[in-house]
């Protein structure tokens, strides 16, 4: 299974929001994880409609976690950001052509992968993946 570079980003855009307690800005965002800022800004945008962060406009504003980060399941913003997780054709929205449909095996297996892909994410919180997870910022200052 392949996920696009957006759940990689959501994901990284996450762990920087919680780790400060000051609101973050799409530039600040930008800037620390090495991104455009139009994908962050989209990205933002997306997250703070899934109800995981909070935006706030002018003096003082900023992106915030919406969560505490022990609440937010990483398969869940995954689920949020790829809304097509179909890993053969027939499990996409679109019809597709397969001559062994409606009766498949395979179609129910690659289900199940599927699935079981974004349950063992769910068994890891943003809480979880910040306490196993040093900035390297603070690593280059330990040397």
């Amino acid at each position: 299974m392949r996920l696009s570079q957006a759940s990689d980003f959501a994901l990284r855009i996450l762990m920087a929001t919680a780790q400060s307690d000051a609101p973050q800005t799409v530039d600040k965002l930008s800037e620390q994880l090495g991104l455009a800022k139009s994908h962050v800004m989209k990205i933002v945008a997306h997250l703070a409609r899934g109800g995981y962060l909070e935006t706030t406009r002018g003096r003082g504003g900023g992106i915030r976690l919406a969560r505490s980060p022990d609440s937010i399941r990483l398969g869940e913003v995954v689920k949020l950001i790829e809304p097509d997780l179909g890993v053969v054709a027939c499990l996409k929205p679109q019809p597709a052509i397969c001559a062994f449909l409606p009766r498949c095996a395979l179609k129910g297996a690659m289900a199940r992968a599927a699935e079981a892909f974004l349950d063992s994410l769910n068994s890891e919180t943003l809480a979880s993946i910040l306490a196993g997870t040093q900035v390297a910022s603070l690593l280059e200052e330990a040397d």
